[in-house]
């Protein structure tokens, strides 16, 4: 099965996202998705890299990635550590001050927020 591949990561920079069973896993996701549709990058599967399936950890070894996790847990940034990628940008939502609680809903205004701290951390990413 390895010979499987994946349509996302296209483009120069690798956007992993959390997409964890919260309002902050979603808005990480969420930002992510927002990304690419500004053309910053492009998704790329964060559990095909946390299960070491091999093309999915040669993608993040070819190209620089994004990591956005929900909360300090940072699944996203520890999966790229296990494989042996340290992200030029690691962002934690709840590190920007939004509040991590069981449920789904976030605001656009969440979203922007951690749009905006990828975007700003990218331009100072030599």
């Amino acid at each position: 099965m390895s010979d499987i591949t994946c349509a996302c990561g296209t483009k120069d920079l690798l956007l992993l996202a959390c997409s964890g069973g919260s309002n902050v896993g979603q808005i990480a996701n969420d930002a992510a998705k927002a990304l690419e549709g500004y053309g910053q990058g492009s998704m790329y599967c964060a559990v095909g890299v946390g299960a070491q399936l091999p093309n999915f950890v040669n993608g993040v070894r070819e190209k620089p990635c994004v990591a956005i996790d929900g909360y300090p847990v940072a699944c996203v940034r520890k999966s790229l550590e296990k494989v042996g990628v340290k992200p030029a940008v690691h962002i934690v939502v709840t590190e920007l001050g939004i509040k991590k609680h069981g449920e789904f809903d976030h605001t656009n205004d969440d979203i922007a927020k951690v749009v905006g701290a990828v975007a700003d951390a990218l331009a100072k990413t030599p």
